[in-house]
């Protein structure tokens, strides 16, 4: 299971479609090639609002009920610097695709990574 979330309700919703949707395309065509290592991926979104306090929540769900194995995601760098504590205490990697926060990364976690440029 791969977690996705971000804001796929409120102001920022339509940036969460999109990730969804170049989340989603990824997954289909990795799972039309017979999955990984045989297993297909299953997507499991998290809605967070690019609310810190929701971000948490989500984050917790994501790892004890979902039981994810890779994060992609959160959108906001407000949402991605705390959900990110609870991903690195349970020694998930977790990839955001839009957090500048130079803090996202300069706090030294070992699994969390971004791929797009900083505020800085």
């Amino acid at each position: 299971k791969i977690g996705i979330a971000g804001p796929f309700t409120g102001a920022y919703a339509a940036f969460g479609e999109q990730l969804t949707r170049g989340a989603q395309k990824a997954v289909d065509d990795i799972n039309a090639k017979g999955g990984i290592k045989g297993k297909k991926i299953v997507l499991v979104q998290g809605d967070d609002q690019c609310d810190p306090k929701q971000a948490i929540n989500v984050a917790n769900k994501l790892v004890d009920q979902d039981r994810i194995k890779v994060m992609v995601g959160h959108f906001c760098s407000s949402s991605t610097i705390p959900a990110s504590e609870v991903y690195d205490e349970a020694g998930i990697v977790q990839i955001t695709p839009a957090s500048t926060n130079p803090k996202v990364t300069d706090r030294g976690l070992p699994n969390i990574f971004r791929t797009c440029g900083r505020d800085d």
